[in-house]
């Protein structure tokens, strides 16, 4: 149950009493014990004022909101309080039927029974009070705390003021100061501490004698004011004690519980990171998930494109893959699943570390055309860029990134294939370590009689060479203008060509030179060189191979010196 400002003041406090509250229980205030009591019948029926706030930790859920650290040290008092007015009731009358046997004197026997007698009907008054938290009243709570420490002097008195009977007042004080009400132990101390003094000053002055049972007769006068002294301190020294243990009660468990809100709010967070999952695991289920196809199971799609979505999967052995689908719609198409098998049979031909690995391909009498590959783990180079600084990628990486993707490039050409679409997107950065080729699916086999009727231009403008773009004869050569242009934009942070719609980039593409790399970023002559020549409007300009192209551009960056015959008007 937490605060409730609309109802009554914090602590054991009922019907608009006002009481001070320790520092150290600021900001986790506690409603009184009726107050608790009136929060939660009225918090069941939904008519608090202001609803009890749960902590982080139970939010979400239906459970009762945990209490503060000062409402369980409330709840805490209403319990002890009960108990310790039980022996307060019960001891009195113990007491005075044992003063009938050690005697004493009258007069002092008589107030002390009394005394006692009173102590008894005001501890009753005060088990009522506490036994239920509806019927706590603070006002009478403290009227009945001062009326029985009153009534404990007389006991002083008839046992002596300097017997062990002082002990009553300190068990009582430090009872109390462990209270949050402040003013009843203010109160109760200085009750037993100017009641000591009243009756104890008249006997050390020899006004009075001392008539208790263990009187002080034989102590000095001296002797009597050191021990004055030390009851007061002790007296005094037992609610300052009482605050203390308050205060350290309050405090450990106001860590407790932020440790518990902190504990709270990190399964409230991984709660929460877990219905992302499941969410966006729903988000990723396909059609085929769950399905198998030939040796391959199905699991969340992992992407989709214009030919189809590409689906994680297990296979044999439990082993990940990734299976690419050919979509209902594009089935339609035999041009397109002529083309998806086209990718199907090139991709099952090469062999190297930096082309994606192919598993399995679909049969004839498939439901759907299929490719089951590797499964990669990394990003492309299209995210890496976005994400990498300026849009660049470091002249060192972009070395490896040449290197690794020319020996796959020159794996095809070795085999009479042509990549045609290479671009950003179908470079994958593999585990951190490898990169790899993605996607020969628009992909040409050299002389064959294979065409794209109908189709359009295949491939993506910014990286797409001049004789592609214009529907001429596409080679290998096509894809070092593609690695040229890939190259350009790591290091420009800018692609080659920007046109405003798609006729002006492929316009742009055939006839008109990129900007000198230089004017966007700190290019060396050496490297433009190299660049110009991979990117040549003419291919017979270009270098014969991506793998020589690499080579050239490695040893330029590297300051070595390289002979090339750089095309005229390279750059604007």
């Amino acid at each position: 149950m937490g605060h409730d400002s609309g109802r009554e003041p914090t602590g054991l406090l009922a019907r608009g009493d006002h009481t001070d509250v320790d520092a150290t229980e600021l900001g986790t205030q506690a409603a009184s014990p009726k107050a608790l009591a009136d929060a939660a019948a009225a918090g069941s029926h939904g008519q608090t004022e202001h609803s009890a706030r749960a902590t982080a930790w139970v939010t979400g859920s239906h459970r009762t909101p945990t209490p503060t650290a000062a409402e369980a040290l409330d709840r805490s008092d209403l319990a002890r309080s009960k108990m310790f007015h039980i022996f307060g009731m019960t001891a009195p009358l113990g007491a005075l039927a044992l003063s009938i046997l050690i005697g004493g004197d009258p007069v002092a026997r008589i107030a002390f029974w009394i005394g006692a007698g009173l102590l008894a009907a005001c501890n009753a008054g005060l088990i009522y009070f506490t036994s239920n938290s509806e019927r706590y009243d603070t006002t009478w709570v403290g009227i009945l705390w001062m009326v029985s420490t009153l009534a404990v002097q007389p006991a002083v008195y008839y046992f002596g003021p300097f017997s062990a009977v002082v002990m009553v007042d300190m068990l009582g004080i430090v009872f109390i100061a462990l209270g949050r009400v402040r003013w009843t132990a203010i109160a109760t101390c200085l009750i037993c501490v100017g009641g000591h003094i009243a009756i104890a000053t008249p006997i050390i002055l020899g006004w009075i004698r001392d008539v208790g049972v263990l009187p002080s007769a034989a102590a000095e006068r001296e002797q009597l004011v050191i021990a004055e002294v030390l009851v007061v301190a002790f007296l005094t020294s037992s609610y300052a004690l009482g605050r203390w243990a308050r205060r350290t009660s309050a405090t450990a468990l106001a860590e407790l519980q932020s440790a518990m809100r902190v504990i709270g709010d990190r399964e409230q967070a991984l709660a929460e990171v877990v219905d992302e999952a499941a969410r966006q695991k729903r988000v990723n289920e396909g059609r085929w998930t769950g399905q198998k196809l030939g040796n391959y199971r199905l699991g969340l799609v992992l992407g989709r494109g214009a030919m189809g979505e590409v689906y994680e999967a297990t296979g044999p052995g439990d082993g990940p893959a990734a299976v690419k689908l050919l979509n209902a719609r594009s089935t339609s198409s035999t041009a397109i699943v002529e083309r998806f098998h086209r990718e199907m049979d090139v991709a099952a031909r090469l062999e190297s570390p930096h082309i994606v690995k192919v598993l399995e391909v679909s049969p004839p009498d498939a439901p759907v055309p299929y490719i089951a590959m590797e499964r990669l783990h990394g990003t492309d180079l299209a995210t890496r860029l976005r994400n990498e600084n300026q849009n660049r990628m470091p002249s060192d990486e972009l070395v490896a990134l040449l290197d690794q993707v020319a020996r796959g490039l020159e794996v095809a050409r070795l085999a009479g294939v042509v990549h045609r679409d290479l671009k950003p997107h179908n470079l994958f950065h593999h585990d951190g370590s490898v990169w790899k080729i993605l996607d020969f699916g628009v992909s040409k086999v050299m002389d064959s009689e294979g065409t794209l009727t109908g189709e359009g231009i295949v491939g993506t403008p910014q990286y797409m060479a001049p004789e592609q773009a214009s529907g001429g004869h596409v080679t290998h050569l096509a894809d070092v203008y593609a690695l040229g242009a890939i190259a350009y934009r790591c290091l420009t942070g800018r692609s080659p060509f920007k046109g405003k719609d798609l006729s002006e980039l492929v316009y742009q593409v055939v006839h008109t030179p990129p900007l000198r790399p230089s004017m966007h970023a700190r290019v060396s002559p050496a490297v433009e060189d190299v660049l110009a020549i991979a990117m040549a409007k003419d291919p017979r300009r270009r270098f014969p191979s991506a793998l020589s192209f690499a080579q050239a551009f490695i040893a330029a960056r590297r300051g070595r010196p390289v002979s090339l015959d750089v095309p005229d008007n390279a750059w604007l």
